[in-house]
């Protein structure tokens, strides 16, 4: 895992800043939909009334109006950072993959601790914890949420990871039709933890004002959903493609210099 990691990270800022950049596309002027919605001066349902009347001639006018503005350069920063985080943790999940399957190939231990990361920090917490755009959210429930969807995601993870070695015992171990029942087991055992998590943990959610429209809600998450999806994925094949690669080199500056070797001997 000590090669891997700095490859890893290397590749989470890079992704993403590639990822940021589809957000900027097409999320973040969803986001500033959702400002203009909550700046209006006049009342909110008014404000919403206009919107809407506008939205029958164009639709959705401000939600792909592109400017620039300090969300695009935060958010740029904000998901280089995520990266990295992201980053380290496929790193270990690469790495637990890599000793619970021995039998596999590299590619195969990317795609499934891609996924597996993408399920226990991503999808599952915000499932858990939906995403909400700019505008929504009180304050005084800004550290609760943040404090539980904090731990809500670490004990995700470490279920996951728990899992994986689960397996891996269970691949040392066991042989024939015993091994698919230890299988089932830790799968039942992540399943209970799992609805364990999600029920234990509170999910200090805001109502919607009534001037968000729903659909400006669900664009907003599929978006994010599927940023991260390119996030975690962008991560894993990149890194292991890395790797390779310089395996490749290595191999073959290792092969010409033993042909030169015997050439001359």
């Amino acid at each position: 895992m000590t090669r891997i990691l700095p490859t890893a990270l290397i590749s989470g800022v890079i992704v993403g800043l590639l990822v940021a950049a589809y957000m900027n596309i097409f999320n973040v002027p969803v986001m500033e939909w959702a400002i203009a919605l909550e700046g209006c001066d006049i009342d909110r349902a008014g404000c919403a009334e206009q919107l809407a009347a506008a939205e029958d001639e164009d639709p959705l006018p401000l939600s792909f109006a592109t400017t620039l503005g300090g969300q695009r350069i935060g958010m740029s920063i904000g998901l280089a950072v995520v990266g990295i985080l992201f980053g380290a943790v496929f790193a270990g999940l690469y790495h637990l993959m890599r000793n619970a399957t021995p039998g596999w190939n590299p590619w195969a231990w990317a795609a499934v601790a891609g996924l597996l990361g993408f399920w226990a920090l991503s999808m599952y917490t915000q499932i858990k914890f939906p995403l909400n755009p700019p505008g929504i959210g009180s304050d005084e429930t800004l550290l609760a949420r943040q404090g539980f969807q904090f731990l809500f995601m670490a004990v995700s993870t470490i279920s996951v990871a728990l899992a994986i070695y689960g397996v891996g015992l269970i691949n040392r171990s066991a042989t024939g039709s015993g091994r698919w029942i230890r299988y089932a087991g830790v799968g039942a055992a992540y399943a209970v933890v799992a609805l364990l998590l999600a029920f234990a943990i509170p999910g200090v959610r805001d109502a919607a004002p009534g001037w968000l429209p729903p659909e400006l809600t669900i664009i907003f998450r599929t978006f994010t959903a599927a940023g991260h999806f390119l996030l975690w994925m962008g991560i894993a094949f990149a890194t292991v493609g890395y790797r390779r690669y310089r395996e490749r080199d290595v191999h073959a500056y290792h092969h010409s210099s033993g042909a030169t070797s015997a050439a001359t001997g």
